[in-house]
């Protein structure tokens, strides 16, 4: 990387600046392609990751520190743009804002977004020409320091992409996916060196590329090896049979009235499916139950064995009561773990306005007769989703903002310990994430450390319809499997569902539209990694190792 040439004519700057502009479209098509796309969802293409970056090198290869942010910010943007396109829907179904607005926003996501390839490509720039150490080193290091600092609402590094490649994955027990995008960017760095050896004449980077086949190499063996050693613990770990319902019974403002009524039926039918067929533990998801607000704190639910009526008419016209219609559990007995609204009264409102109603996005797990055994409220609650910022101080922002949420966060992260089968084993730790929160794996961390036999995500993915997010939101959750290698079930209201193994591999999952159960002999595994010691040491490192570097070469340049 070096100073942009001066002296060549308007035309050739012109076909120069086109050329440009096509790699960084290419650069950015290649990238987000590598993720969950518009097209084609479900289709896997992890593998345009290992060499999307090349184009934008090239391009940056001759830059000024300014053009290498500018280049690279657009590419940023075209990247967030392919893969987050689905924001524009969200804003206009659910916040109600008119489709150029929706648009805007969307674009105001990408323009802050891009940023991290706008810094990186600066970083990238400034370090090399300063120090020259070599771009093999500097992008991935940049890369994960990047991905470290820039505030994100769905934080997707680039190393999540891999996830259909799991034996590349398994060096997150140790680093965090982190790791995996140090390893792309450091292919993609030494493929744009092999490239531009090969155009300029010169001699082809030996050492770099045998640090890179020995990264790589690494890293495949320590996969293979950590992936025999896991499969033989799950193989010799007692099991449990879960069954999750995906009933698709969707948000409200997307349903007919006449659908709604039957949610809670269409998931207990289900459910009674699953219980015929041998289930242990029946989940569902977040916001399945919607038949009103449920005590916070409750020690018990109603269950009734009243039998399922074709539709919540026949209920009615049969004069079953209020606790029959509305019991989560009904026609089955088996262990329930589901996603409600749950309410505790307040001696005040929270705000002038608000009413003496504290709500909670909790998850509920109930034993054959009714009896709550654990319960767990949402702690990180989803900005403009679930919760306002500043509404509290500033009331008036509801009335702004009249589709958000006002739910109060949980104030402890636990596990949920249940006896529930004695023939396990001891006590089962369940370890529940709700939506979001499957997401972050600094949150995750200490809910690991608390040993958990399986990690559950109840989420609701409808909010934004039938798009790429419910893939990209799948497979952002998958390496918390990986992480505190245990077994990870993941329940949607509406979008896909799966069971992940200890080692990342997805053994089942659900289509994205249709009402459908998953059944799978979950092996109960409680395992202790580096990674839930170090957490994100390593991105640590790497960032402060491009600060020590930036400041090294500023005092160089002074001198």
């Amino acid at each position: 990387m070096s100073e942009d040439r001066a002296g060549a004519s308007p035309s050739r700057r012109g076909g120069r600046r086109l050329r440009d502009l096509g790699l960084i479209g290419l650069a950015g098509l290649l990238t987000f392609a590598a993720f969950p796309t518009a097209w084609a969802p479900e289709v896997t293409l992890h593998w345009l990751i290992w060499f999307s970056h090349v184009p934008l090198l090239w391009v940056l290869r001759d830059k000024a520190p300014k053009a290498a942010f500018r280049w690279g910010w657009l590419c940023g943007v075209i990247i967030i743009s392919g893969g987050y396109y689905w924001i524009a829907s969200l804003l206009h179904t659910f916040g109600h804002l008119p489709w150029s607005v929706s648009a805007l926003g969307m674009l105001l996501h990408s323009l802050q977004l891009g940023l991290m390839w706008g810094l990186w490509a600066w970083l990238c720039n400034r370090v090399v020409n300063t120090t020259r150490l070599g771009i093999e080193w500097v992008a991935p290091a940049a890369m994960v320091a990047v991905e470290l600092v820039m505030p994100r609402i769905f934080p997707a590094a680039m190393g999540n992409s891999q996830y259909a490649w799991p034996i590349v994955m398994q060096v997150a027990d140790v680093f965090g996916v982190a790791a995996v995008t140090f390893l792309v960017y450091r292919v993609n760095a030494v493929l744009y060196l092999v490239l531009r050896a090969k155009v300029e004449g010169r001699r082809q980077p030996v050492r770099a590329l045998l640090v890179t086949a020995a990264m790589l190499g690494a890293t495949l063996i320590y996969g293979a090896v950590r992936m025999h050693q896991t499969d033989a613990a799950m193989a010799a770990a007692p099991k449990l049979q879960v069954g999750v319902v995906e009933g698709d019974v969707g948000i409200f403002e997307r349903e007919p009235k006449e659908r709604r009524r039957n949610h809670l039926l269409i998931q207990q039918r289900l459910s009674a499916q699953l219980e015929a067929e041998g289930a242990e533990l029946i989940v569902w998801s977040e916001s399945s139950y919607r038949a009103g607000l449920l005590p916070h704190g409750a020690k018990k639910l109603p269950r009734s064995d009243r039998p399922l009526p074709v539709d919540a008419d026949q209920d009615l016209r049969e004069h079953a009561t209020y606790e029959e219609r509305n019991a989560p559990q009904r026609a089955f007995r088996t262990p329930l773990l589901f996603g409600g609204t749950s309410g505790e009264r307040a001696t005040e409102p929270r705000w002038e306005g608000d009413g003496l109603i504290r709500p909670y996005n909790t998850a509920f797990l109930l034993d054959k007769d009714g009896n709550v055994s654990g319960s767990y409220d949402k702690n990180y609650l989803l900005v403009m989703g679930e919760y306002v910022p500043f509404a509290k101080q500033l009331p008036i922002l509801y009335k702004w903002i009249p589709a958000s949420g006002s739910l109060e966060a949980g104030t402890e992260l636990k596990v949920i310990e249940t006896d529930i089968w004695p023939d396990k084993g001891g006590p089962l730790r369940f370890g529940v994430m709700i939506c979001y929160e499957g997401l972050l794996p600094g949150f995750v961390r200490p809910l690991g450390a608390q040993r958990p036999h399986v990690l559950f995500n109840l989420t609701n993915d409808d909010w934004f319809g039938v798009t790429a997010e419910r893939w990209l939101h799948l497979i952002l959750t998958i390496p918390r499997a990986i992480e505190h290698r245990v077994p990870l079930v993941r329940s949607t209201l509406t979008g896909v569902s799966y069971f992940v193994d200890a080692n990342g591999r997805i053994i089942k999952h659900t289509s994205p539209t249709e009402p459908e159960t998953l059944m799978w002999s979950v092996p109960l595994m409680q395992s202790q990694t580096v990674f839930q010691v170090i957490g994100d040491a390593f991105s640590y490192a790497c960032l402060l190792w491009m600060l020590a570097l930036y400041a090294l070469g500023r005092w160089r340049r002074r001198r």
